[in-house]
């Protein structure tokens, strides 16, 4: 098995059953256990996973606050896809947020292929994706840096959000319920998130299936309070009825 197949299968087993042994991935994959310790090594590194005796256990729970990184190496090619389909809807002249979050940065990339649109941000990965983008105005968001965001926040990006109306908000979530809307797990990301919706003609989640249905510390705000959720097809069907229910856009891709 290749090495990046190899690791996939790792973060998949660690999706799916929450711990595993380095016993059982050797077994599954075929690879030995050195090579499994430093796979999980890796993973441990990005605050993916716990080491365990004999193991790793996937970090969780509604306090869990996954660094960027981590993120980033999860579901890249639905992202991408969502990402993809996110770009192609933006008409020409738009302002355009991106919130941070591994999803937004993936739709930073597809905004090379634009122009003539604005886009802010307060993400040092979109800032840095989008620097040299000729046909495109980009306004950074200032704050206080936070690194495991890779993002600047506090009360200086909210007040300079304040003074821009938005045509389109692109926000990541940490995750999303029917019942408890949307929501996030730090502070400095929930006070942000406000202003944006605040701000945006239009809000969209632009996120992945493993965000739905979980749960998280901070609520940000309702479902319905949302204007679109663009996803992918492993999406949980009840869930995305209940979001149409309330007049939200939803698109799988």
């Amino acid at each position: 098995m290749k090495t990046k197949d190899r690791r996939n299968r790792v973060l998949q087993e660690l999706t799916q059953k929450r711990r595993v042994t380095i016993e059982g991935l050797a077994a599954e994959t075929g690879a030995s256990t050195m090579t499994i310790r430093r796979d999980l090594r890796r993973l441990a590194d990005d605050d993916i996973v716990t080491l365990v005796q004999g193991g790793a256990v996937y970090n969780e729970g509604s306090a869990y606050i996954p660094s960027l990184a981590a993120r980033e190496k999860q579901m890249r090619k639905e992202k991408s896809a969502i990402a993809e389909y996110c770009a192609s809807r933006i008409p020409e002249g738009s302002a355009v947020y991106l919130d941070n979050g591994s999803t937004t940065v993936e739709i930073a990339d597809a905004l090379l292929k634009k122009q003539n649109i604005a886009v802010l941000s307060h993400s040092l990965p979109v800032l840095n994706i989008l620097a040299h983008a000729k046909n495109i105005q980009l306004i950074s968001i200032s704050g206080i840096y936070e690194p495991s965001a890779k993002g600047f926040f506090g009360d200086l990006a909210q007040r300079e959000i304040s003074e821009f109306r938005i045509d389109i908000a692109f926000l990541g979530v940490t995750a999303v319920d029917a019942e408890d809307g949307v929501m996030s797990a730090v502070f400095y990301e929930q006070a942000l998130k406000k202003a944006l919706i605040e701000r945006a003609r239009k809000t969209i989640l632009a996120l992945d299936h493993t965000k739905i249905g979980g749960s998280s510390f901070l609520h940000v705000c309702d479902l319905k309070d949302v204007d679109g959720i663009v996803t992918d097809k492993l999406a949980d069907a009840e869930f995305l009825k209940k979001a149409a229910r309330l007049g939200i856009e939803v698109v799988q891709v």
